[in-house]
């Protein structure tokens, strides 16, 4: 059983399978435009590819806006543990994160008073112990409208 032709052939399928599994984590927006208006509140949202044997320590989640020129930070884990410090000032006390569904591959991120420099591309990169993967959305604030007379 331990023949040399055996072994090569053992690591062939391992190799094979390790990359499978790589290759079926998936990051994915369950929405890829958003439309919403100054002052309202919204719900962005992305799903990843989860074990029932995954660990919080394996966990690695970076959200941001990508702004012209800049790239703006509003949720960040590292290991398993949120970085509050690493948001960004433009998004302080208006975004929330629902913990509940994230061992179900879910992120949830509710952004609250919205701006017009709100608007733009919010991407959501995502590692764990089976993959990495990003995914991407579009958000369009407009200005609420005074009728004057």
């Amino acid at each position: 059983i331990y023949e040399p032709e055996n072994i090569c052939i053992l690591c062939l399928i391992l190799s094979f399978l390790s990359v499978s599994s790589a290759a079926t984590f998936v990051v994915n927006v369950t929405q890829s435009r958003y439309e919403a208006e100054e002052n309202q509140n919204i719900t962005l949202e992305w799903t990843f590819t989860t074990r029932t044997q995954g660990s919080y320590r394996e966990l690695f989640i970076y959200c941001s806006l990508l702004a012209p020129h800049k790239e703006l930070v509003l949720y960040r884990v590292h290991e398993g543990v949120e970085i509050p410090e690493s948001q960004d000032d433009q998004f302080s006390g208006r975004v929330q994160i629902d913990k509940d569904v994230l061992r179900e591959g879910r992120i949830r991120l509710h952004v609250s008073r919205l701006r017009t420099e709100d608007s733009g591309l919010y991407r959501c990169e995502v590692k764990t112990g089976d993959g990495f993967g990003s995914a991407e959305c579009r958000l369009n604030v407009s200005g609420e409208f005074l009728l004057r007379f």
